[in-house]
């Protein structure tokens, strides 16, 4: 009985622990409005519509954060492994000057945008952004491989 008590509560705080990992966007996350470079609006699901079919990296920063700025030489290395993939690149910076100004210093090439919502909006919200920089792995028929990594790492593949 003893064992069976203690099988009982492991099982129950590692059910409670699950991460949360979904497989494809909500629609009121995709259609979220960003802004190009060119200061467009373009939602989420137009990004992934421009990019169907292909494999996407995509990484959530600011250009202000060290944290960030530390981890493009890390995302240089795995473009320049990685060919056949999309880069996408979504700010949370502060306003769309700053982070237009804060793009010039950006090594990694890839699409930019800008989320003026930050994490308050429905993609921040869906994608309980609480830190950054963020990676996700996005793979060609738009599921979402890899939901949450705060490194460049092999399981971005």
């Amino acid at each position: 009985m003893k064992h069976f008590i203690i099988f009982t509560f492991c099982t129950f705080l590692l059910m409670s622990c699950a991460v949360f990992q979904p497989k494809n966007f909500t629609d009121i996350a995709m259609d979220e409005k960003l802004v190009t470079v060119d200061r467009d609006s373009i939602s989420f699901r137009q990004i992934l519509e421009k990019n169907k079919g292909k494999e996407l990296f995509v990484q959530v920063f600011a250009t202000y954060c060290p944290v960030s700025q530390d981890s493009f030489d890390d995302v240089v290395a795995f473009q320049q492994k990685f060919t056949d993939k999309e880069y996408i690149f979504l700010s949370v910076d502060h306003s769309y000057h700053d982070w237009k100004n804060g793009l010039k210093s950006i090594k990694p090439k890839g699409q930019f945008y800008y989320i003026p919502k930050k994490g308050e909006g429905s993609l921040g919200k869906f994608l309980k952004l609480k830190s950054i920089p963020r990676f996700l792995n996005i793979d060609a028929e738009g599921n979402i491989k890899v939901f949450k990594t705060a490194k460049v790492s092999e399981k971005l593949q």
